[in-house]
C-alpha cells in the first residue's frame, strides 16, 4: 500500500504511496482527528523454521537486515489485472481495517492502482501510473477523497534501479483541487532510499522482500504536509508490489499540527486475478 505494490494510499507521491494507501491528501487528512498513538500490527504467526523472526516496534516480524540488494519496476508492475487483499492498522484505532489493491493495466499502457476498504463502496485511492523510457514509473494523476493532484515534473514512483545505500531526491511542485485547503500550488521534495533485504512474515506468508524508505515533505496554501513510509517489496516470484508497510503523516496548517498517524499494513490474501 507506494509500485503497486501499493497498499496504503494516502500520498501522492512516495513508495508507499502507492502501495497500500495511496490515497489523496490534505482534504483527507485535514478532516481527520489528531492522533498521537502509534499503530502496532497483530497478525497470526506462520510456521517460520528457515529463519529466527524478530519483531520490530510497529509488530512487524522480520529476519536479519541485510544492507544489499536492489530492486526495479518490475516488482510494482502488474501486466495483468490482480486484486491483492491486506489488514490495516492504524494509530488511534483499535482494530485493522481489510482494504484491497487493485492493479488494472490501461489499454495506452498505464497501470491504475486503486486502494478500497470494505467499509467504503467506493475506491478512496487512485494513482495512474506510467513507464517512461528511461524505465522509471511515474505517476501520471492522483485523485483521491476529493483531492486532485499532478506533479511537474512528474513525480517518481520507482527508479530504474533501486540499490541498497542508493538515495535519490527530486524537487517536485505541487498543484492541487479540492475542498478546504486541499487546493493550491506549492514546492516539495520526494525521497527515495534503498535500505536492503530482509525475510518478512505476513498473514499471507514468508517472504524474502528488498527494504525501502520514501518520504514526501510539501507545502498546498498554508498547509505543511510530511509523508513517510518504509515498505518491504516481495522478491518472490509471482508477487507484485509491496508485502508490509509502516507508515507515518504529519500535516500542520499555519504551523499548527493538525494531523498526525502512523499506521501498518499487512499483506492477508495474495493477489487473484481481477476482472
Amino acid at each position: 500500500m507506494t509500485p503497486q505494490g501499493m497498499l496504503m494510499a494516502r500520498k501522492p507521491v512516495s513508495m508507499l504511496l502507492l502501495s497500500l494507501s495511496s490515497v489523496g491528501l490534505v482534504g483527507f487528512m485535514l478532516a481527520s482527528h489528531a492522533c498521537s498513538s502509534r499503530a502496532f500490527a497483530v497478525y497470526e504467526a506462520k510456521d517460520t523454521s528457515a529463519e529466527l523472526l524478530s519483531e520490530r516496534e510497529s509488530g512487524l516480524r522480520v529476519g536479519t537486515l541485510l544492507e544489499e540488494g536492489q530492486i526495479g519496476p518490475g516488482s510494482f508492475w502488474a501486466s495483468t489485472g490482480r486484486v491483492d487483499a491486506f489488514l490495516r492498522f492504524t494509530s488511534g484505532s483499535k482494530d485493522p481495517e481489510p482494504v484491497t489493491r487493485t492493479l488494472t493495466p490501461g489499454p495506452d499502457g498505464t497501470l491504475v492502482v486503486e486502494i478500497a476498504s470494505e467499509a467504503k463502496s467506493a475506491a478512496t485511492g487512485r494513482n495512474v501510473l506510467a513507464r517512461n523510457s528511461e524505465g522509471d514509473i511515474t505517476i501520471v494523476s492522483n485523485i483521491a477523497n476529493g483531492i486532485e493532484s499532478e506533479f511537474e515534473p512528474r513525480a517518481l514512483f520507482m527508479p530504474s534501479t533501486l540499490s541498497a545505500g542508493q538515495e535519490i531526491v527530486r524537487e517536485i511542485k505541487v498543484n492541487a483541487t479540492g475542498p478546504m485547503f486541499g487546493s493550491g500550488k506549492g514546492d516539495g521534495t520526494s525521497t527515495i532510499r534503498g535500505i536492503g533485504t530482509q525475510t518478512i512474515e505476513v498473514p499471507a506468508g514468508v517472504f524474502d522482500a528488498f527494504v525501502l524508505e520514501s518520504e514526501l515533505s510539501f507545502t498546498v496554501g498554508p498547509a505543511l504536509i510530511v509523508l513517510g513510509q518504509r515498505a518491504w517489496v516481495a522478491q518472490d516470484a509471482g508477487t507484485v508490489g509491496i508485502v508490509a508497510e509502516e507508515g507515518r503523516e504529519l500535516v500542520k496548517v499555519f504551523g499548527i499540527s493538525v494531523h498526525s498517524q502512523t499506521r501498518v499494513s499487512v499483506l492477508s490474501e495474495q493477489s487473484s486475478e481481477s476482472h
